[in-house]
């Protein structure tokens, strides 16, 4: 005779040590619980698959970790992650923050070109670059093109 027992019980009292909610492999949503087994000293997961990843080209949240740490019990961590699913998306950069970003950036590049040009003792010294390692018997020959030269077989 045999017993078929299921892996994973619910059970809304046990410990949960973390929780992932987000996206999979494959663009399927995912929750991820992992918590003591009650039998072994070992981590055991349990992963519930669902449908609804994101879209080509849309953007979102793409998970949330929750880390419980061994003092929430399971029935917790459903409640914050039910919370998390069906919070929205808000998305908060637009694309006037990374223009001003960008420029945020050249500004200070230019702010750092003037500073050397003025203190140039301070600028960084770099050593100088070794040349192109060639071969035996090849050499770097110039042509009539100016800035062209062609490797040469000698």
């Amino acid at each position: 005779m045999e017993i078929l027992v299921p892996k994973y019980r619910r059970d809304p009292n046990a410990m949960v040590h973390s929780a992932y909610t987000g996206l999979a492999s494959g663009n399927r949503s995912v929750t991820t619980i992992r918590s003591f087994n009650k039998n072994t000293e070992r981590m055991e997961t349990s992963r519930i698959y669902g449908e609804g990843g994101l879209a080509r080209g849309q953007s979102g949240k793409v998970g949330t970790f929750i880390l419980g740490g061994l003092v929430t019990t399971l029935a917790e961590v459903e409640y914050l992650v039910q919370g998390i699913k069906e919070k929205k998306f808000v998305r908060r950069r637009s694309s006037s923050e990374i223009v001003n970003m960008c420029r945020e950036l050249t500004e200070r590049r230019n702010e750092r070109i003037k500073y050397l040009r003025k203190n140039p003792s301070e600028a960084s010294n770099l050593k100088p670059r070794r040349g192109l390692f060639l071969p035996k018997r090849i050499r770097m020959a110039r042509t009539s093109e100016p800035g062209l030269s062609i490797a040469v077989g000698v």
